[in-house]
């Protein structure tokens, strides 16, 4: 591992805190879920308002998945079409996306990172149905839940470097290996950026505890749980990653609600959900 020195954790956190904002329109969306008062005409407008937002939703829509081959023009067509719930899915997705791939660092793995991403929330998606668990909420902290990763990548990369040479050198979960070299870990860096962007709650507590399930916090966090089962089955199904799969909380499972029986009834469809939505990520 490298000798250079290492920022203490303010350092890296107030470097976290100069990182551009999700854009308006896509934390405007993320938090219609949890307003029951926002409209289908409110979406849509809320979509047509932010140029790059709308293009990737019409791109998405317009994708083989959805048979619609460029006859959708609008977000208003976008959400007569395929609903509520799935618009605002696929907004999340396109502004997040767009985030990723601008605010990368030099030898980040955009795409990967963005594959395992995806992997995780189409996993969280379709095993929310099994625990009662909004599926909307559940996309998009799959999506989000390693956005530490991407922050400690793109404000501290010397840093972040080091990580992964630790990681390799002593065949380590990542988490393992930042606590080793920076003293925290992404998911307190994830949390600390998403607070600060005003996510909703549910999303913030998924982020900050998916890992931390010993916790009495995460005891109370039931999409924290979803999201770490979520996460161990993406990384056993090699769903945009190559890591060492992270072992599974037998507690987190029974806080949840979730049998085996019931994950391994649903690898067929979380494996066809992935695949629709990185070849519309173009992943």
């Amino acid at each position: 591992m490298s000798t250079a020195r290492v920022r203490s954790k303010d350092e890296i956190l107030n470097a976290v805190r100069a990182l551009p904002s999700l854009p308006k329109a896509v934390t405007g969306l993320m938090r219609t879920i949890e307003d029951e008062s926002t409209t289908l005409t409110m979406l849509a407008k809320q979509i047509e308002a932010d140029t790059g937002l709308l293009t990737g939703v019409l791109r998405l829509v317009n994708s083989p998945r959805y048979m619609a081959r460029g006859s959708v023009s609008t977000a208003s067509q976008a959400v007569v079409l395929l609903g509520f719930n799935a618009i605002r899915n696929l907004a999340c997705v396109a502004g997040v996306s767009d985030y990723f791939q601008k605010n990368s660092a030099k030898g980040f793995d955009h795409a990967q990172f963005l594959r395992h991403s995806a992997g995780v929330g189409c996993a969280a998606k379709l095993l929310a149905r099994h625990v009662g668990q909004d599926p909307d909420v559940v996309f998009a902290a799959g999506m989000l839940h390693d956005l530490g990763q991407l922050a400690l990548a793109a404000t501290a990369p010397d840093e972040f470097r080091m990580v992964l040479d630790y990681q390799k050198e002593n065949d380590c979960l990542m988490l393992e290996a930042e606590q080793a070299v920076i003293g925290m870990d992404h998911t307190q860096i994830g949390a600390h950026l998403a607070n600060l962007w005003n996510l909703p709650a549910e999303i913030c507590e998924a982020i900050e505890c998916h890992h931390q399930l010993a916790d009495s916090h995460a005891l109370h966090s039931p999409i924290a749980n979803l999201i770490h089962v979520a996460e161990v089955l993406a990384h056993a199904m090699e769903l945009g990653s190559t890591d060492q799969v992270p072992p599974l909380s037998d507690s987190a499972m029974l806080r949840i609600g979730l049998s085996l029986a019931q994950v391994g009834q649903s690898f067929g469809e979380i494996e066809a959900e992935y695949n629709d939505y990185t070849q519309m990520l173009g992943v």
